[in-house]
């Protein structure tokens, strides 16, 4: 996995299959969940990009939930727009609704620094039995 800058732009994730191989390939993502017909999700897209483009070492990624149905049913979003971390292959956060970029740069900030060492541990401890 890598901690290098990654992208300055979000990217798109249209399947279960393009998300696995995300989250194998990079430690850090935090997904938008969105579609086309959401009123609130086509200003918080451009404030997504927005924070991406400060934070190269994460990867930010966009999936519409009419395009890539299979993620959206297996993760439960019934709501958009809709945001998910995931560290270390771990999804730490589920956030739903928009948000000003002081705001995203803030769990940005929170989700990075959320210590991974108890799950770490948990996983270690899972895979040795």
């Amino acid at each position: 996995m890598t901690t290098e800058a990654i992208h300055n732009t979000p990217v798109t994730i249209d399947s279960q299959l393009q998300f696995n191989q995300r989250v194998t390939a990079h430690d850090f993502l935090v997904i938008s969940f969105s579609a086309k017909w959401c009123e609130p999700c086509q200003p918080f897209a451009a404030v997504f990009a927005e924070v991406a483009a400060q934070h190269p070492q994460v990867l930010f990624a966009t999936v519409d939930i009419d395009v890539a149905k299979d993620l959206a049913t297996n993760f439960r979003v019934t709501q958009v727009p809709a945001l998910m971390v995931v560290r270390d292959r771990v999804v730490i956060d589920m956030v739903s609704g928009a948000m000003h970029a002081h705001e995203l740069t803030h769990h940005v900030q929170m989700w990075q620094a959320f210590d991974m060492t108890a799950f770490s541990a948990h996983f270690d401890q899972k895979s040795a039995t």
